[in-house]
């Protein structure tokens, strides 16, 4: 790798929330000139579908930074040129959604880098903070490494890690990260630039990978233990919300607490509703499960109090 003067130019790529730290900390860096965006095209959003664009295409249209969308490099190969010709030093990739090709890999001067919010080589993937808390984990992290056409596959350049605490839900891990996230890129495409890092290779052995968070993924199934379904309920919270049928709705659920269980108690009884002792559902292994705040279709998320004034009863289906 040749030698290559500051500031570096960087193509960064990225879509969401997460994202966005990232970017910021590079473009507010003198050592680096954000000479374009990449981001997923804009989408219908709320209730009048409006096209709204990604938070990182907002970012850099309000910064004035030029702003491509591709829906596919490998259906749309004319904005591989469009990328050659930013020539960047970097390609910086956090949270994307587009798989590169290895033409696109090869552009960079230096190197195609990405930030993933996992301790490589565990959780690669698309979900890995809302895996990490269904596992019950007590830390996490990010880690950048060099780009393949593997998933989450390329050698390691730095790692950061944080601890996940006992009230720690999916924002609560994000926030984390994101802080986390934003220092390190920056700190390490400098010094990997500067040839003051050796990658190192993941062990794939050790691999585990992520799935797509889906419906039936945040589903609550009654017959699995207390604290697993705790778990379910934090990785899910604040999107897209644990649920469970109820009557004709789905209630989504946001906070709970392990309790004690009751002695031949079914899988979805409901073993307490009021306004006193709240609102507790046996689960499987003769476990319970306190549900602490809640949410109705259309309503906002509220305390079990203030969900069991509008609530005598409680009907679960299963």
């Amino acid at each position: 790798m040749e030698t290559r003067a500051k500031p570096y130019r960087v193509v960064f790529m990225g879509s969401p929330d997460f994202s966005v730290p990232c970017l910021k900390a590079l473009y507010e860096s003198p050592d680096f000139e954000i000479v374009a965006v990449y981001s997923m095209p804009d989408r219908p959003r709320g209730r009048g579908k409006t096209l709204t664009p990604t938070p990182v295409k907002a970012f850099a249209l309000e910064h004035n930074i030029p702003v491509r969308t591709p829906s596919s490099f490998k259906k749309e190969p004319e904005e591989i040129e469009v990328l050659r010709s930013f020539k960047p030093d970097y390609l910086a990739v956090v949270a994307y959604g587009l798989i590169l090709p290895q033409a696109v890999l090869d552009i960079p001067a230096i190197a195609p880098v990405n930030l993933h919010a996992s301790l490589l080589p565990k959780y690669r993937g698309s979900s890995p903070m809302q895996y990490v808390l269904l596992d019950g984990c007590k830390e996490t992290g990010n880690t950048v490494m060099l780009m393949s056409l593997g998933m989450d596959e390329g050698d390691m350049l730095a790692v950061s890690k944080i601890a996940i605490e006992e009230e720690d839900d999916l924002e609560a891990v994000h926030d984390k990260l994101c802080a986390n996230g934003a220092p390190l890129l920056t700190e390490t495409l400098v010094k990997y630039a500067e040839g003051k890092i050796t990658p190192v290779p993941q062990n794939h052995a050790e691999a585990t990978y992520t799935a797509k968070i889906t419906t039936e993924t945040s589903m609550i199934d009654w017959n699995k233990p207390a604290d697993e379904l705790r778990r379910l309920i934090y990785a899910m919270s604040p999107f897209p919300g644990a649920w469970f049928s109820c009557e004709k709705d789905r209630i989504k659920v946001f906070r709970a607490k392990v309790v004690e269980g009751k002695a031949g108690a079914e899988p979805g009884e409901v073993l307490s509703c009021c306004q006193k002792t709240g609102i507790v559902i046996a689960c499987g292994n003769s476990t319970a499960l306190k549900l602490n705040e809640l949410q109705r279709p259309g309503k906002t998320r509220m305390s079990d109090q203030s969900f069991l004034c509008g609530c005598s009863s409680l009907k679960l289906k299963l």
